[in-house]
């Protein structure tokens, strides 16, 4: 009875297994179809299908990016500044992504000059936007298995010199490693927990109140980032570069 049961459960683990697989090849296919179509200058179909495996669950910065791409390629400048981003939240590092992102970022309407920053903020920004938050991660758990052989050295060593060296220098590796952490630590939290938004739409008001009869403060275009600060009903609240805020219609905008 028991090597039966045991038979059945293999042979469900292998049925999943399977059903895996497939999925997994059917979404190759996909996205290989995807980018066939992109490659034709069928950009419309490539949208179509691009934005069915996004809907599937599936995200990958390769995906977002080819996407961008294809907004790019039909004019909707908002959309392709979009999934430039969320590629970027992906993969930091990638320069022919960094180079579109700039290039659609030159053709938006609104050039809003960022808010000056006190020096010590742009340069925690500056060492924190250096590598993604998986690099950071990484470079921690290095820098604290150095730490450890450090303090081995120190412990097991029968000679003062090393065993110096090992001390001290295993200290200094244990403040570095925190220094890190606290950077991998501030890196995710800006990545997972971000509230900025692109503007989508061709033209947006922006007024004082989330009311449409509220006092117009200005108008953003398709394409400007901007950060989301509260969301109300209908409405959003957001903060552009140079400090200004307002409330935008929710429609307008999608969430990076």
């Amino acid at each position: 009875m028991k090597l039966f049961r045991y038979k059945i459960r293999f042979l469900v683990l292998v049925a999943s297994l399977l059903c895996l697989s497939s999925k997994a090849d059917e979404r190759t296919t996909a996205f290989d179809s995807a980018n066939a179509c992109y490659s034709r200058g069928d950009y419309e179909k490539a949208i179509l299908k691009f934005e069915g495996l996004i809907n599937s669950n599936i995200e990958s910065a390769e995906l977002y990016y080819n996407l961008g791409n294809a907004y790019y390629k039909t004019d909707q400048l908002g959309l392709a500044i979009l999934n430039f981003e969320r590629a970027k939240k992906l993969n930091i590092d990638d320069e022919d992504l960094v180079f579109n992102l700039k290039l659609a970022n030159q053709k938006t309407e609104d050039k809003i000059d960022p808010a000056p920053q006190l020096f010590l903020s742009e340069w925690k920004n500056g060492i924190i936007g250096l590598f993604s938050e998986s690099v950071w991660s990484v470079i921690c758990i290095v820098l604290f298995f150095i730490s450890l052989i450090l303090f081995s050295l120190f412990l097991l060593s029968d000679k003062n010199g090393i065993k110096k060296i090992g001390f001290f220098a295993g200290i200094a590796f244990v403040f570095i490693t925190s220094i890190t952490f606290f950077i991998a630590k501030e890196k995710y939290e800006l990545t997972a927990k971000s509230k900025e938004a692109i503007i989508t739409s061709a033209a947006a008001t922006i007024t004082g109140s989330p009311n449409v009869k509220g006092t117009k403060l200005f108008i953003l275009h398709e394409g400007t980032k901007v950060k989301i600060t509260q969301e109300q009903y209908e409405w959003t609240e957001i903060k552009i570069a140079n400090g200004n805020i307002g409330w935008i219609k929710s429609g307008f905008l999608q969430k990076i």
